[in-house]
């Protein structure tokens, strides 16, 4: 037997092994009992819906991450719901405005108010504040809209904002509490940790925040 005739019997071999296949696959899942045939076509269409719907149905129940946040705060530290759930349950107040802390909502005075929901297991905090001033003149960051030949080999770092001391300023009420920044060294290792990334922007922006009179905080727009 020739090489030619060896390979004709394997490719009609695999021929027929192909065939057989194909053939039992179709008349397994295509074969319709004949109580099915005097159906409607809506009627189809309807159990056709309801089986796809069964198939997408979870079989287990929702996670405690998928639910809203809760405020909750014994949530186990290096959990599932810690690092994605809200694991930011210690509650830090930077500065009040006032012993009501519905005052710190208002525009009109009151002073400005700063707190921050720290996370165990991210160690990192979300940070929230009221009558805040920007002073954009003390941000510096690149100008965008650059040609591609002049940013070839730049740093990432290089494109976020710089936060000169100052950059945003917030209304102190106590007089003794002004010209000085709101956070020191401490809270911000403690609380805005550097990690592993080489340019923290959330704790720089926090790191330029300094307090000012009511006389010195003035401004068209206040946030």
């Amino acid at each position: 037997m020739n090489m030619n005739e060896r390979r004709l019997k394997i490719f009609l071999s695999l021929f027929v092994l192909s065939s057989i296949s194909l053939s039992l696959y179709f008349s397994h899942f295509h074969h319709t009992p004949p109580s099915e045939n005097h159906k409607s076509s809506t009627g189809n269409r309807h159990g056709l819906t309801e089986n796809h719907h069964r198939l997408l149905a979870k079989p287990w129940p929702i996670l405690p991450s998928y639910l809203s946040w809760s405020l909750n705060p014994k949530v186990p530290f290096r959990s599932c719901e810690g690092y994605f759930g809200n694991g930011f349950t210690r509650r830090i107040d930077v500065l009040k405005s006032s012993p009501d802390d519905n005052q710190k909502f208002d525009l009109a005075g009151g002073g400005g108010w700063f707190r921050c929901f720290y996370s165990e297991t991210l160690r990192s905090s979300i940070c929230e504040g009221g009558r805040i001033r920007m002073n954009p003149e003390r941000i510096r960051m690149s100008i965008g809209g650059e040609k591609l030949e002049a940013v070839i080999g730049r740093g990432e770092d290089e494109e976020l904002p710089v936060f000169d001391s100052g950059a945003f300023d917030m209304e102190a009420v106590d007089k003794s509490s002004t010209d000085r920044k709101l956070v020191d060294s401490e809270f911000l290792n403690q609380y805005l940790q550097n990690g592993a990334i080489s340019k923290h922007t959330m704790r720089d922006l926090v790191d330029s925040i300094r307090l000012v009179s009511a006389k010195e905080f003035q401004c068209s727009e206040k946030k």
